[in-house]
């Protein structure tokens, strides 16, 4: 499939929901589809992060290892037309969790140096994907904040 038809799939997206067709376009061009097995790994918690995925088909898990008895926990699954990976576009900063495959997957790929061309050779639009990786973060934010008002009312509520 091209990847322009992939991002109009994904287009309800928080991050690509304002985009138009031609920026679309614009943007597919500096995207990479890529495959994954069962299994595989996109990319791992505490090496540095870059690239964005946009995930096309099946479930990527989302796993957070701790340090001494803590094992691996999932933190989250996404799915098709969900992105993982966004910060990695924001910062260089090492991966705060890992992106494994839990069943065959497509997605597209971002990669930084991808992002910092189109920054050179489309600034609104390179500005338009950050305004959307904002409202995706923040709109996370806000349901971990919702979270953990939940945790603290069970913790400590009597």
């Amino acid at each position: 499939m091209a990847i322009v038809e992939s991002l109009a799939l994904v287009r309800k997206s928080v991050l690509l929901g304002e985009f138009s067709d031609e920026e679309l376009v614009v943007l597919a061009a500096a995207m990479e589809e890529k495959p994954f097995r069962k299994g595989q790994i996109l990319f791992e918690q505490d090496k540095p992060g870059d690239a964005l995925f946009i995930v096309l088909t099946g479930q990527v898990g989302i796993l957070w290892r701790g340090e001494g008895k803590l094992a691996e926990k999932m933190l989250a699954v996404v799915g098709s037309g969900e992105s993982v990976g966004e910060m990695s576009l924001v910062d260089e900063g090492p991966r705060s969790a890992t992106g494994k495959a839990l069943e065959e997957v497509t997605a597209i790929m971002l990669t930084r140096n991808s992002y910092d061309n189109l920054r050179q050779s489309s600034p609104k639009l390179a500005i338009k994907l950050l305004l959307g990786v904002f409202k995706l973060l923040s709109k996370r934010i806000r349901a971990i904040d919702k979270n953990i008002e939940i945790a603290s009312y069970w913790l400590f509520s009597s």
